[in-house]
This record gives structure tokens, sequence and C-alpha cells, in this order.
């Protein structure tokens, strides 16, 4: 056998080899592809039963849109209490949380020196009376001896200028009398409005005197709201009209009347001030945290309730049903409505049949 020929046999068996191997290959992909198998009409193919549970159709509804502010319960009346003179604190007679009523005594300070001051004037009148008296006898007499010409010009002029100077001195003791006895009445500091006792920034030893910050007192029954509103929400309020507020330390919402605009916006914040009146309650105190929920418009969403929402992992899953039966769906959620249901902002467009997870998954969904 030639080279030739031996060349051309090999040829032969590698084409054949290859042949075989595309053959064998192309029967595995048939055989995969279930070519072999008998084939049986779609038509007669059993299905899974229609789910027939409970389902909930997913709804657009209407809910009220708010603007979320936040503001500090004040009191339209309070006051630092100080003294008005320099003294001693004999004692404090309240205590922070007191209510009081107006002409109440809040403080007493020591007035000995005071009192002192006051009896010493009050016998210096004494002796100014006295001499006054005698000096007035005094120049009557005289004048009426000089109109006898029995007194010389100069002992008429004696006797009123002692009369005069006397005269000028119970004026001047009369005056501090006065005052002293002024003076010793500040010693006695009293309630000027019905309040209640913020805080004692004092204690009885202490010396008060004019400026100094005493007690801290405020009207309970003249309590307000006072909050900074944003610009563009704030020209859209008008004065009575009543937003709703939430006090969380008290867990307590009640309504609050607008009863005052600022008419000056803020130019760095870009916010208004508005005050609003609220009804006098237990348990409010000036300085609470307030929640404040202006209303703007309504809103058309998709909403559904917390308890058809399933989590797996950090994503949200609803089942709904399609033609009878289940599959799930991705969805992604907005806020809580005040009904309690959640707001859908995508996932789902309103008319599905929602299947609570309990049974979807029970239905191995």
């Amino acid at each position: 056998m030639t080279s030739h020929n031996i060349t051309l046999s090999n040829n032969l068996k590698t084409l054949a080899l290859s042949g075989v191997t595309l053959l064998i290959l192309l029967l595995m992909i048939l055989w995969m592809a279930g070519a072999f198998q008998s084939k049986i009409k779609p038509e007669i193919l059993a299905s899974s039963p229609a789910y027939q549970g409970p389902s909930l159709t997913v709804e657009r509804v209407t809910v009220p849109v708010f603007e979320k502010a936040t503001g500090t319960l004040e009191s339209k009346q309070s006051g630092d209490i100080s003294a008005q003179v320099q003294a001693r604190i004999k004692t404090i007679h309240v205590k922070s949380g007191d209510s009081v009523k107006p002409g109440d005594l809040l403080i007493t300070l020591d007035d000995e020196a005071i009192a002192a001051r006051t009896a010493q004037a009050r016998q210096n009148i004494n002796a100014l009376n006295a001499r006054l008296a005698g000096a007035e006898s005094h120049y009557l007499r005289t004048r009426k001896l000089f109109a006898q010409e029995s007194a010389t010009q100069a002992a008429l002029d004696a006797a009123k200028s002692d009369y005069e100077s006397l005269k000028s001195q119970r004026a001047a003791a009369g005056s501090q009398l006065q005052e002293t006895s002024s003076i010793q009445d500040f010693s006695k500091i009293r309630a000027t409005f019905p309040a209640r006792v913020i805080d004692r920034h004092a204690e009885p030893g202490e010396v008060a005197y004019p400026g100094k910050k005493l007690l801290t007192l405020y009207d309970p029954a003249a309590l307000r709201v006072e909050a900074f509103i944003r610009e563009s929400v704030a020209i859209g309020l008008q004065t009575g009209q009543s937003l709703e507020i939430s006090i969380e330390a008290l867990k307590l919402t009640l309504p609050a009347v607008i009863e005052e605009i600022v008419p000056a916006a803020n130019p760095g914040a870009r916010n208004f001030l508005i005050k609003m009146r609220i009804d006098s309650r237990p348990g409010l105190y000036p300085g609470l945290f307030v929640r404040i929920r202006i209303p703007q418009g309504e809103e058309r969403l998709l909403s559904i309730p917390q308890d058809y929402v399933h989590q797996a992992g950090q994503l949200d899953v609803v089942w709904i049903l399609n033609n009878g039966q289940i599959e799930r769906r991705f969805v992604r959620l907005g806020r809580t409505l005040p009904d309690g249901q959640i707001k859908v902002v995508s996932g789902l467009s309103g008319g599905e049949q929602l299947v609570p997870p309990k049974r979807a998954l029970a239905e191995g969904a």
C-alpha cells in the first residue's frame, strides 16, 4: 500500500469519527428536548385548582394631605418675681407646682432694718410736731406783738424763719416716713395674677435685690402654642382657623385656634411665627413639645392593609390572584395612613385581588 492510500484511509476514519460524534450529540439534544417522549395535547393537561379562599380588592382612596410642623407650649401671661428693695429673704411660702391667686403671699423679706428706719422716722415726726407747734405759737404771738409795736422786726423775722424751717423739716420727715412705710410694704411679695409656680430661683437666707429672679410664675389658664411655619404653608393660614395638635409626652390630641400670625417672615429660615390658642386642661405646662398638622388638600392613592404584606428580608411582598392562581408580587410601600393602611408606591396598579400571606404560603405559593 502506497503512502497516498494510507493518508486517504486515515482521513476517512477521522471524518467517520467526527460524524459519529455529531450524531451522538444531536441525539442527546433531541432527547433532552423530549423529542422521543409521547406527546399529550395541551388541552388535556391537568391544571391546579383555582384559589377559593379570602381575598381583598386593591382600590384607590382619597386621603387628606398634611404639612407637619413642631412648636412649643407657651404661657401668654408669665413673669419672673423679684424684690423691689434689697433685703435678706426670710421665708419663701411656695414651691414649684403650687397654684396661687392674686394677693397670696409668696415671699417675706427680713424687714427688721426697714422697721427700725420706719420707727425712727415716726419718732422724728413726733419730735418735729412738738417743736413745730411751739414755733407756730411763738410766731403768731410775736406777729401780734409786732402789730402792737411791742416787738421788733428782727424778732418777728426770727420767729417766722424758725417756724418756716420747722415746717420744711416736718414735710421732709413725712416724706421719709412714707418712703420707709412703702419699703416695709415691699417686704411682703404677693401674687398679682392667678398663676402656678414654675420654679424657685432663691432660698431663705439669700439676699434679694431689684432685678434678681426669685420665682417664675405662669397663668395655666392662658396657654398657647407657638410654632415657626415655613412661609409657603403659612401664607395659606388665617386667624380663627383650627388646627390639630398633639402633645406626645401626654399622649394628647386637641384642637388649637390660630389667634396671631406675625406678619413678617424670618429672612434666614424663611418661616412665620404662628400663635395658637388652646383650652386649658390638667397636665399642660409651658415648654412642652407640640406637633402640628396643617391640611394641604387631598391625594388619590393605593392603600392596602398591613397584614396583607409579607417581609422577605429587605423586600415587601404581596400575593395576588391571576386567573385563579396565586402569584407573588414585590411592592414598594410608603407612609402609614391615619386609618392604619399603608400607601403603595409601586408594584400594584389597582383592581388586583390580594391573598392573605398566611393563606398564600399555606397554598404553597
